[in-house]
């Protein structure tokens, strides 16, 4: 993945993706939590993520009721269950993107913004997952070719496209010391509970920022 430098206002890490007129409450900012720090309920573990992704249905559905377009905002594969209680499930009408699910049956298959190392199989979903590996190879945002060989470890590997997650950096001006600092800006929401380069625990300062103690 290609590093920009952010030098502008205007650089949009995700550009084939609207940026949210709604906050994100549903996802976890720390994958270690058990439940929701918005409304307290038990978190849901997205399908393909082996307990790595986890995310909020009640908030996952007030966000879908709140958003009232069909714009793009979310980077997702989900899938409908065969039976509902709350309506008839349609054979001939599938939706055309998220904000049209109903949220009772709707399963979160993978969130694209959330990364992880691979996409894991579970045996009762194989040919769902089967079509999500199959679609992968190509991204769904843009359309740009992400892989084309036939390994099998390598085409579980979770793939994010350069284009369309744009990681940049620049500087901003340190609270403490008032110096500049470099800064990275990454274009997915990150829910690790330690630090990639250092391993050491992030201390959660609020519902949206961490830090490393140094």
């Amino acid at each position: 993945m290609e590093l920009n430098k952010n030098n502008e206002n205007s650089f949009d890490p995700t550009p084939k993706l609207k940026s949210s007129p709604i906050p994100i409450t549903f996802v976890s900012f720390n994958w270690r939590d058990d439940n929701c720090i918005y409304c307290g309920d038990k978190y849901n573990e997205t399908v393909f993520s082996d307990y790595l992704q986890k995310y909020c249905k009640k908030c996952l559905s007030r966000y879908i009721t709140d958003i009232t377009d069909n714009d793009t905002y979310l980077d997702v594969y989900y899938t409908m269950k065969l039976v509902c209680n709350k309506h008839e499930i349609s054979r001939t009408k599938e939706p055309q993107n998220i904000q049209e699910c109903c949220t009772n049956c709707l399963e979160i298959l993978l969130f694209k913004q959330i990364s992880q190392y691979y996409i894991y199989n579970r045996s009762d979903y194989t040919p769902i997952y089967n079509n999500v590996i199959e679609n992968e190879k190509y991204c769904k945002l843009c359309g740009k070719s992400l892989y084309q060989r036939t390994d099998k470890l390598e085409l579980n590997e979770f793939k994010l496209c350069s284009d369309c997650y744009r990681i940049s950096s620049g500087w901003i001006e340190s609270t403490l010391t008032k110096k500049l600092i470099p800064i990275i800006y990454l274009p997915w929401w990150d829910d690790l509970s330690n630090c990639r380069a250092c391993k050491s625990k992030f201390i959660f300062t609020s519902d949206c920022q961490k830090t490393i103690s140094m």
